[in-house]
């Protein structure tokens, strides 16, 4: 888990940084998108896994990131099918499907044996009212922090109460580079055509977020230039994921509530936080840190995440 987590925020460090800075001019879009791992895969993904192992999802990974990426790149002859309310749909329709995954680790994560217990149930409902309280009377754009102060107020409860293990840092290396390859991958057709159905609703979505932000943060409408290299970018930085055993990567929608409400769209202001990402990607200890969170906390705080992603769908409609 803290392998993936390293993984994961090095790859984002590294998509948001192509986003800002296009390659070739054609893979990137130029605008002040935030990328991070995509909450999309979630099901489909833990579906394959149980049927096949780790090795067949990023085999469908690696192969349905190429599929979209090609797709972007030729996105100007099939992106006028894609209309504003269908990508506003799919961001809404998939914050509804997520909070059953949210509802999962309140109960402290699926198939736990104490799950839904008072100690979880505590856990997770603490986290959960201080994010909606901090959310309530936080001022102007530090309402975005609210999951996080939820976060940190849950985890401290969390060690208090003495339910966070902190052995497996012990043995963390204090700097290390995330493997290439890490697990073998396997090919298999039908978990490749669900994988690949999946990532066209992924680039769905980042067709709204795309189209959102260029309104609320740059008052004008997207170019199909900038449309086209936001899927590109999602698309082969996913299969770039797999070769470091992680997952699909895409556009997070709740950074362009945060643009809309800062209106802060320098691209290097944006860079300094990947900057950030791609450090803790090479330090190890802030994956294995953040490994030790208890499902319960991360339940109350994603439960929170997914209802802001209904929310911004809604606006987007």
């Amino acid at each position: 888990l803290a392998m993936l987590i390293q993984s994961a925020m090095l790859i984002a460090g590294i998509g948001t940084l192509i986003q800002l800075f296009p390659l070739f001019n054609i893979v990137g879009s130029g605008l002040p998108i935030v990328m991070g791992i995509s909450f999309t895969f979630v099901s489909i993904l833990s579906f394959i896994g149980t049927q096949y192992g780790y090795g067949a999802i990023m085999g469908a990974v690696l192969i349905g990131g190429l599929v979209e990426g090609v797709l972007g790149l030729f996105a100007k002859y099939w992106i006028k099918i894609i209309s504003p309310i269908v990508a506003a749909s799919v961001v809404t329709a998939i914050g509804f499907s997520l909070l059953t995954v949210g509802a999962n680790s309140f109960g402290g994560g699926s198939g736990s044996e104490n799950f839904g217990s008072a100690q979880n149930w505590i856990l997770g409902s603490v986290t959960l009212v201080c994010c909606i309280l901090f959310h309530i009377f936080a001022k102007s754009y530090y309402k975005q922090l609210s999951v996080l102060f939820g976060l940190v107020v849950g985890y401290i409860l969390a060690v208090i109460m003495g339910v966070v293990d902190f052995s497996s840092l012990k043995d963390t290396a204090i700097i290390a580079i995330p493997h290439i390859m890490p697990y073998k991958m396997e090919f298999r057709l039908d978990a490749i055509i669900s994988v690949v159905l999946i990532f066209l609703v992924s680039a769905t979505e980042t067709i709204g977020d795309t189209s959102a932000l260029a309104a609320s943060g740059l008052s004008r409408d997207v170019t199909v230039k900038e449309t086209s290299g936001s899927i590109a970018c999602d698309g082969f930085v996913s299969s770039l994921s797999s070769v470091f055993g992680c997952l699909p990567i895409t556009s997070f929608s709740q950074n362009v509530g945060l643009v809309a409400m800062t209106k802060v769209v320098n691209r290097f202001t944006i860079a300094t936080g990947a900057v950030i990402m791609i450090l803790a990607g090479i330090f190890p200890i802030f994956g294995a840190l953040l490994a030790t969170l208890p499902d319960a906390v991360l339940g109350g705080c994603t439960i929170m995440m997914f209802g802001t992603i209904v929310v911004s769908g809604l606006q987007m409609i």
